[in-house]
């Protein structure tokens, strides 16, 4: 069940996320349930407690969170959202970088693996059509990616899933009625048909009489 497998962390009482308090729920869950995937979505929703501008704090937290990982052997997935991003000629807004996240080139600097999630907008000029591209775009170890590589997908609205762009998507539809089950008819059972010991084994006595089951036993 989806419950068991994941666990939603907020404040409570309606209290702001800082990255202290985050770091400490970590603790608890590493411990309590031993997860070791952890998602924070996103970077801009939790406080700073540090010293120093922005960017010094930023690099801090990013610091923080690359030692946690590592000290820990978990992993983090870090959302983080991009500046505002200059449309080309075309009129379509080019695909961000990691140096386009908004606060700090260290989003790139400090990561070990980043990737964009990007969703081109359907272009009646150019006619394109809408699609979503995830792209690596920094990976440390070789042998987890290639850096470049990118997969397009399409999202289809009414199951509300993405899948490869051109593929041809199930007929299923979650916004449909579902249809009412109707079984199968089952074949009509065979009566059942109970044998003697006789009749299934064969079964004889010594003296090659057949065995009567009614008959008073010997002890």
């Amino acid at each position: 069940m989806a419950e068991e497998k994941l666990y939603l962390t907020g404040t409570e009482n309606g209290e702001f996320p800082t990255w202290d308090w985050l770091f400490e729920k970590f603790k608890e869950q590493i411990f309590n349930y031993g997860i070791d995937i952890f998602v924070i979505d996103a970077f801009n929703k939790l406080a700073f407690t540090g010293k120093g501008n922005r960017l010094e704090q930023i690099n801090e937290v990013l610091t923080k969170l690359t030692m946690f990982a590592q000290m820990n052997n978990v992993v983090i997935f870090l959302v983080a959202h991009p500046t505002k991003m200059q449309k080309d000629l075309t009129g379509i807004y080019a695909s961000p970088t990691l140096y386009d996240v908004s606060g700090s080139s260290d989003f790139r600097n400090q990561t070990h693996d980043g990737f964009s999630i990007y969703r081109y907008f359907e272009h009646k000029e150019t006619e394109q059509e809408g699609y979503t591209v995830f792209e690596n775009l920094k990976t440390k170890m070789k042998f987890q990616g290639e850096i470049g590589g990118k997969v397009e997908y399409d999202y289809h609205i009414p199951s509300g899933r993405y899948y490869d762009k051109g593929a041809e998507i199930p007929t299923y539809c979650l916004i449909d009625e579902p249809k009412e089950f109707e079984p199968k008819e089952l074949p009509e059972a065979k009566p059942q048909i109970v044998a003697t010991p006789t009749e299934a084994f064969g079964i004889t006595d010594p003296f090659n009489n057949e065995y009567n089951e009614d008959a008073e036993l010997a002890f």
